[in-house]
């Protein structure tokens, strides 16, 4: 019989305190994690646990916490604090927990802030009983993971002091294991022309002409790589035109526009190969590249023990959950970046992430409580 690790009211009593707080990020127009760092920090002080800052920009600081066996090895649970934003959100407010049968919704309800209540719950567990523990455990509540990753980039820098030797961050897996996932490349393409009246085209160079050109061989790109030889789909990359900016008006012929690409790298796929096919396009059109945000995939060579060290703890726990690989991409590059084996795991939903009637669903929060407690205690 499961042990009863908390109360599923008291999880979602937290998990509504925590998307009631905005933290959009400043990429999508919010006012950033403060609010809900500052909350975070609270939190923890009211519970008499030790806690530190680390700041990552001005008024953006990550939340860190450690507690247990400071002879054991350390596992890091980490699940950031910002969120996408809220435009053509569906109904009522985004930043109210609202119930509909056994769904939940709310921004940041499935990503990721039950992942942060959750491993804010293990840490209270853990803080209360520390002779429990069979690692040390380190939490962390992130910055800037729905834009350039930065939180987690400077939390790796604190692998050694920390003593990290695994690493979990918290994303909607429905509680499955992910150890494998594809790599990312951000990129901005410009072209550049000469403004003139739209009434004397031939007197300018229409920039956006240009960018069209520039859109039609990624598409070509993209079909390509479809039909590239490999053996499973994690290793397919694939690229994305996301956003084209030009122009300013019906009769101007434009002399500027910008292309926002996307570029998945598959496991198997070289990232600097992959930005000179980008940049060879672009020198061939003549324009401009610039890296906004390039990460390597999770490829997940150290991670085997770990996965099945989770999957006995979750059997155990009397839940069955699986190993599996995704297209996204998380926080978890970083750690392994820095030599710590990561997985990717929690409560929620992935297909529920960035929508605007984002939910989760009862029971998810609880599963993966039991889960965390029954792999950290070893009982």
């Amino acid at each position: 019989m499961k042990r009863k690790f908390v109360d599923e009211v008291a999880a979602l009593e937290l998990l509504r305190q925590l998307v009631g707080i905005e933290s959009v990020n400043p990429v999508f127009g919010g006012s950033g994690e403060a609010a809900v760092c500052e909350f975070v920090s609270g939190w923890l002080r009211d519970r008499k646990i030790a806690y530190e800052l680390q700041e990552v920009f001005p008024g953006r600081c990550n939340v860190l916490a450690r507690v247990g066996p400071e002879d054991k090895p350390t596992l890091l649970i980490e699940a950031h604090m910002d969120t996408v934003g809220v435009e053509g959100w569906a109904t009522g407010s985004p930043f109210e927990l609202k119930q509909v049968g056994q769904r939940y919704f709310g921004r940041g309800s499935c990503d990721t802030k039950a992942s942060l209540a959750t491993f804010m719950l293990v840490l209270e567990r853990f803080a209360a009983s520390p002779e429990d523990l069979r690692y040390g455990l380190a939490f962390a509540a992130t910055v800037d993971e729905e834009s350039e990753q930065a939180g987690a980039g400077e939390l790796a820098k604190k692998k050694d002091e920390l003593g990290l030797c695994m690493a979990i961050t918290g994303e909607p897996t429905c509680s499955d294991l992910i150890a494998r996932h594809k790599g990312v490349g951000r990129y901005l393409l410009s072209t550049s022309g000469r403004a003139a009246h739209a009434s004397t085209p031939e007197l300018g160079e229409n920039a956006i002409y240009k960018a069209a050109r520039i859109c039609l061989r990624l598409e070509a790109l993209e079909a390509e790589l479809k039909e590239r030889p490999r053996e499973r789909e994690i290793e397919r990359g694939t690229v994305n035109v996301g956003v084209v900016r030009g122009g300013i008006g019906f009769n101007v012929v434009p002399d500027s526009c910008r292309i926002d690409v996307d570029r998945r790298l598959g496991t198997k796929e070289d990232p600097q190969d992959a930005r000179s096919e980008l940049e060879a396009i672009c020198f061939e059109e003549g324009a401009g590249f610039e890296v906004f945000l390039e990460r390597p995939p999770l490829r997940g060579e150290e991670s085997g023990a770990f996965v099945q060290g989770l999957r006995s703890a979750a059997a155990q726990a009397g839940y069955e959950v699986e190993q599996r690989e995704v297209p996204y991409m998380t926080n978890a590059v970083s750690y392994e970046a820095a030599g710590i084996p990561s997985i990717v795991f929690g409560p929620g939903d992935i297909a529920q992430a960035h929508k605007n009637d984002e939910y989760i669903e009862a029971g998810q929060m609880l599963r993966s409580l039991q889960i965390l407690e029954t792999f950290l205690s070893g009982t």
